[in-house]
């Protein structure tokens, strides 16, 4: 017995010795197929992918002063991410890291149809509306009650580094791209998205022409340049733009400089590719403070179930910040004291003071910064060309579209919201910086000619506003002989005799209650 049971026991030993060399080979098997080439191909793809998600502190998306070098051709783009949560994105919860490099295969290529336009209502330009779409767009526009709608010349595309660092909503950007201006402006987005996550993720673009001067993407002076793009410093982002307009002929930059631009077509597409209940329309050099857009979105929502107003507008103001600063105001207690320092200023104060004269702005600079953005005061005079910044329902009318070029852009619009019983209302905290003080200087003769031709029109349209609400309550159709805009002369440069009596006149309009 006691033997049957030793030979019965050997016999399970070894067939439980057999089962655990199987059990090797077969797990040996497995090992060597899953180190195949295509297999470790795979792997090393994904891992460069991930280069793409690694976060980034911001501070290589600076524009360096230093000219173009063989710094901005000798590096490969180094990814910016300033976004993790896409369904917030409060940038105080932000960690940074900055990879070494990213293949420039990891690059995507933009495509583009020039048969896909569509006209304006003039037929003079043609517009291309999401040309490029934010890889967070829907889920932004659907989560955020505020988009930022901003326009620029591909020339000034850059400052879209410093603007999505303080905004972390969703960002519409119209983009003016005649001739090969086009094919710049591609490649320059594809750049800016390869090196900044947040514009990646955040931005959609709209690409706008004129007829005359189709854009192109093909030309013989592009060529290698995709290949150039792959290589370019993301520390440098003024500086590369500055190395791809250097395709421009001077043929073009003959006529580039004083064409007219098309700055409420720009406006309208900005904001009509806002998906959201507001929209806030800056020109792109126009810097919120940091976390701004996240106290907006608080105030908003608090305005929501307080009174629901559908005329309101909420006025941001706008400060012209020195060169010489080292840094723009983060609050409204750091702004105060540029003021003081006289490192700030109302902005075009020096230009055109009447801008921003009804917002009423020295009484807004004492008082005092709170710790949550709410109402401060509301516009008690409406003083015509008052072109203030503001947040708005989306539903506000269209910017005017005769006008274009300088001149009668942005204040006419406003003009209508009054007309049509809009009421204005100052914002305690929040302020946007714009660097640089202007002054009559820096305007070209070729942009007060512009701005005479809209003079001219404004008449026309003031008939139609009125006649569209049936109102005139600045009694505008009354005054528009005496202020004879057809005829005023427009001052530029800095020669004494180009400043005429008649545009005092019309920078010095009277007043008038807003009931």
């Amino acid at each position: 017995m006691l033997r049957l049971f030793i030979k019965s026991r050997g016999r399970y030993l070894e067939l439980a010795l057999l089962v655990i060399l199987l059990n090797l080979f077969i797990s040996f098997t497995v090992v060597w197929y899953s180190n195949t080439p295509s297999e470790i191909s795979r792997t090393s793809v994904q891992d460069s992918r991930l280069l793409l998600s690694v976060e980034y502190t911001g501070d290589s998306a600076q524009a360096s002063e230093s000219p173009v070098s063989e710094t901005v051709l000798g590096m490969k783009p180094q990814p910016v991410n300033t976004l993790e949560n896409t369904q917030r994105m409060d940038q105080s919860e932000m960690k940074s890291e900055v990879p070494k490099a990213v293949a420039t295969s990891a690059i995507p290529n933009l495509s583009f149809d020039t048969t896909l336009g569509v006209f304006d209502k003039f037929r003079k330009f043609q517009s291309h509306m999401f040309s490029v779409v934010g890889e967070a767009w829907s889920v932004l526009s659907s989560s955020r009650a505020l988009c930022l709608g901003a326009q620029t010349s591909v020339d000034r595309l850059y400052e879209l580094v410093e603007l999505v660092k303080n905004w972390s909503g969703p960002m519409s950007i119209a983009v003016f791209v005649p001739d090969i201006e086009l094919a710049v402006g591609l490649r320059y987005i594809q750049y800016l998205r390869s090196c900044n996550l947040a514009i990646e993720r955040q931005v959609s673009f709209h690409l706008i022409y004129p007829v005359e001067h189709q854009g192109t993407t093909n030309h013989p002076d592009l060529q290698g340049l995709d290949e150039v793009v792959g290589n370019m410093d993301c520390k440098q982002p003024k500086q590369v733009l500055k190395f791809l307009l250097n395709v421009r002929s001077k043929e073009m930059l003959a006529w580039r400089e004083s064409y007219p631009y098309p700055q409420n077509l720009l406006r309208n597409l900005a904001k009509n590719g806002c998906q959201t209940n507001y929209t806030y329309i800056p020109d792109i050099d126009m810097v919120p403070t940091p976390g701004m857009d996240i106290q907006l979105e608080t105030f908003l929502e608090k305005q929501e179930k307080k009174n629901n107003c559908s005329k309101c507008a909420y006025v941001i103001p706008t400060y012209e910040i020195s060169i010489n600063s080292t840094h723009l105001p983060s609050n409204k207690t750091e702004l105060l004291q540029f003021v003081k320092d006289k490192q700030a200023r109302q902005f075009h104060q020096a230009l055109y003071s009447i801008n921003q004269k009804s917002s009423n702005l020295k009484k807004w600079e004492k008082i005092p910064e709170t710790e949550e953005i709410d109402i401060a005061y509301k516009v008690e005079k409406y003083i015509f060309k008052y072109e203030p910044l503001y947040i708005a329902r989306g539903d506000t009318p269209a910017f005017d579209e005769r006008f274009i070029g300088f001149g009668m852009t942005r204040n006419t619009q406003v003009y209508e919201m009054y007309v049509a019983g809009y009421s204005f209302y100052l914002l305690n905290n929040a302020f946007t910086n714009h660097w640089g003080f202007q002054s009559l200087k820096t305007r070209p003769q070729w942009r007060a000619r512009q701005q005479e031709q809209n003079n001219a029109r404004f008449d026309e349209f003031a008939k139609e506003v009125s006649a569209h609400y049936n109102a005139d309550p600045y009694k505008m159709l009354d005054q528009l002989k005496k202020m004879n805009l057809k005829h005023v002369k427009v001052a530029y440069g800095t020669s004494k005799k180009n400043i005429t009596t008649a545009v005092k006149k019309v920078l010095d309009e009277p007043s008038i209650k807003v009931p």
